[in-house]
């Protein structure tokens, strides 16, 4: 009697305790296109994780080749994911004014957030004193290099426009491309290089002072800037076959030594060892040379690879901000992603430095994480397009480069149709948040 009375209990607590298992809330999360690899990689290390660490939510992570479209669609409809994922403060800023994205300030007080991550970063996600948009990486564009090439001909890395240019009259008469870069399957490319030349011969004091609508961008610095980027196009030193060079094609060219720099983002960091592993040789970076007295040295032009948001409509925001809080707050989920997939998962927080990665990343990628830190907080910073300029004028830079580069128009020009576009766009209060220096 007495075990048939256990058991009785024993069924009736199970009773209850099912429901409670079974009402664990959904958090959705939709995610941009990804190798099979990387899904695997972001499930184990994030998403199977959180899951397990709590049993308050689920999170449901899927991955959409056509993201852009399919979150446009349903944040129209008041519907789509708990979690919101754009490409940039540009793409989020829109979402932002339709009133589709949650405030975030009550959460960020909650957690921290404030003092988590890099006041840059806080001030790119805010718009009208409030944080909608927390940074989901940084980026920044850097010089790799074939290190093996320099080695040999006893090269020293360039850190000013006369050092850079002597070496590069230098590999082009050994028969060797200065800089190996391209644009085939990408054409977004073009406008890696029209900011590093903004950034690092105006300065970024100039830089930021057109974006606030104090100068106009086609001031003479700027025009300046535009012309020497086209004077290295047309010198050959980006090479003879740009528009026909995919990056498989341009990464095969520097780690097989028959170019020997690449002005690339810091996401290059997770294709070097895959191409220099091939070829046995070695590669390093170094901040880009500074290209006029107007520029300091080092500096970064500093970037969001993408933002993370909660959705206005979300179902489950409370469980949202918890998923947001553990990508953020968890140093080993951090570290492993960025072991597993550097430079798409170097969260500008403040709670992290080299040390922390231990031997978990490559050393060279660890250093670059802790010198871009300490430039941000020295200010030595510059700013990349694709975060800071609004779509119009992003847009025409894409295109009007070429125009340039084939001889269709001047960099005068081009800079006087950059300049229309963004006083356009300031006015109609498209340009993303420039923080104060």
């Amino acid at each position: 009697m007495r075990t048939l009375r256990t058991l009785l209990l024993a069924a009736a607590v199970v009773a209850m305790l099912a429901p409670a298992a079974r009402a664990a809330e959904r958090v959705t999360w939709w995610y941009e296109n990804a190798t099979p690899e990387q899904e695997r990689i972001l499930r184990a290390d994030f998403v199977d994780r959180f899951n397990a660490s709590q049993s308050q939510y689920v999170l449901d992570l899927r991955f959409d080749p056509n993201l852009d479209s399919s979150l446009r669609t349903a944040l129209l409809a008041g519907s789509g994911p708990d979690i919101v994922f754009t490409h940039g403060v540009a793409y989020a800023l829109p979402y932002i004014k339709n009133g589709q994205l949650m405030p975030l300030d009550d959460y960020a007080k909650r957690y921290g957030w404030y003092d988590r991550f890099l006041p840059v970063m806080i001030s790119l996600g805010s718009h009208q004193g409030h944080l909608y948009a927390l940074p989901k990486s940084y980026e920044s564009m850097v010089l790799f290099y074939n290190k093996t090439l320099f080695q040999k001909n006893g090269w020293k890395v360039p850190s000013n426009r006369e050092e850079l240019e002597a070496l590069a009259r230098t590999m082009q008469a050994k028969g060797i491309v200065p800089f190996a870069q391209g644009n085939a399957g990408f054409r977004f490319a073009n406008e890696h290089y029209v900011g590093v030349f903004l950034n690092h011969y105006a300065g970024a004091e100039n830089i930021h002072k057109a974006l606030t609508g104090k100068v106009p961008w086609n001031a003479p610095v700027f025009v300046d800037a535009i012309a020497l980027l086209n004077d290295y196009y047309q010198k050959g030193w980006l090479g003879k076959d740009y528009f026909s060079l995919t990056y498989e094609d341009y990464m095969t060219l520097l780690s097989t030594g028959r170019a020997a720099m690449t002005m690339n983002g810091t996401w290059a960091f997770q294709w070097m060892p895959a191409f220099f592993g091939q070829t046995g040789q070695e590669w390093d970076w170094a901040p880009l040379p500074a290209l006029s007295d107007q520029a300091s040295y080092p500096l970064f032009d500093l970037g969001i690879g993408a933002t993370l948001s909660i959705n206005a409509a979300a179902k489950n925001a409370d469980g949202a901000a918890a998923v947001l809080d553990r990508l953020s707050g968890d140093k080993q989920v951090i570290t492993d992603l960025n072991r597993d997939w550097p430079g798409e998962w170097n969260l500008p927080v403040t709670t992290l430095d080299a040390s922390d990665f231990g031997d978990k990343v490559d050393p060279r990628y660890a250093r670059h994480a802790d010198e871009v830190a300490e430039a941000v907080a020295r200010g030595n910073y510059g700013y990349t397009v694709w975060t800071f300029w609004p779509p119009k004028t992003e847009s025409y830079i894409v295109e009007g480069i070429e125009q340039v580069w084939l001889g269709e128009v001047t960099p005068q020009q081009f800079m006087d149709r950059v300049n229309e576009l963004f006083q356009q766009e300031l006015a109609e209060g498209s340009v993303p948040p420039t923080p104060a220096r």
